[in-house]
């Protein structure tokens, strides 16, 4: 079911009045719903039954039952499952998000939130905790999707290198180096035909969907990258495309935006361009 329909109160309260019923008279259940909770609780037919069915096995059945928490715990679970474009904002900081929900496109996601009181100032110490599980969860899933994309990407790698290697001529299959020794420091192994035989390609790949397109590079990277030279390449992946584009740079391609040390300060991170 769709994200909208989920994440309202009425699917909420349609699921507590469901399982508070259930607990009452045992010989309801869940697959009788609605009519014969209607029958039992007629303020029922005022909230979204279907969806509250829909979100039944998506809420931990020790729920609180109390309104409050009970919400608290439907919120969550939709977050988790669903993982709508404003989740990202939770993870900002909880002040930093209520401030960025105000707008008339956020009225109906505000609301669910001040019904279940989460948008209080100031924060009691269980508000403060679930923000922090709630941020905790969102980025764990924003961090799994991430490494999906980045398998994804790497398997595109493979796949053009073993086609390249074919229209080269050479005999060998690249090696998924990502999967078989991550401390390689590269993802790629590949090969390229020289004067007296083959040499070895290491690719580095990057995935992105962001806009302007850019990618990130970690110090420790480029020193690698800078010290092996022509033998490596960064292969980066835009994966907002269908298909994804691949964009090829070599070291000297990236060295320009490469940031410079100052004093004692260091860099360790630094944002590069496609467009170059």
């Amino acid at each position: 079911m769709e994200f909208d329909r989920l994440f309202t109160i009425s699917a909420f309260e349609g699921l507590r009045l469901m399982r508070s019923a259930i607990r009452a008279v045992p010989e309801l259940t869940l697959e009788s719903c609605p009519e014969a909770l209607i029958a039992h609780s007629p303020q029922a037919r005022l909230y979204d039954l279907e969806a509250a069915k829909a979100l039944h096995p998506l809420v931990v059945v020790d729920a609180p039952h109390e309104t409050v928490m009970f919400y608290r715990e439907c919120i969550l679970a939709v977050l988790i499952l669903k993982m709508p474009a404003f989740a990202k904002l939770m993870t900002l900081g909880r002040g930093r998000f209520i401030k960025r929900i105000k707008g008339a496109d956020y009225r109906d996601i505000r609301s669910v939130f001040r019904e279940a009181k989460l948008l209080d100032d100031p924060p009691s110490g269980d508000d403060i905790s679930w923000w922090d599980l709630a941020q905790g969860r969102v980025r764990l899933n924003f961090d799994q999707e991430k490494l999906v994309r980045a398998r994804q990407a790497e398997s595109l790698s493979l796949a053009h290198e073993q086609a390249e290697l074919t229209r080269l001529g050479i005999g060998r299959n690249p090696i998924w180096m990502a999967i078989e020794d991550n401390t390689a420091g590269y993802d790629v192994l590949s090969y390229r035909p020289t004067k007296v035989g083959e040499r070895n390609l290491l690719i580095e790949v990057k995935s992105t969907i962001a806009s302007p397109l850019r990618f990130y590079i970690s110090r420790n990277e480029w020193d690698n990258a800078d010290q092996i030279g022509e033998a490596y390449l960064f292969h980066v992946w835009d994966m907002d495309k269908n298909p994804p584009i691949l964009h090829v740079r070599t070291v000297e391609q990236i060295r320009p935006h490469i940031p410079s040390d100052n004093q004692k300060g260091k860099w360790t991170n630094a944002q590069i361009p496609i467009g170059i």
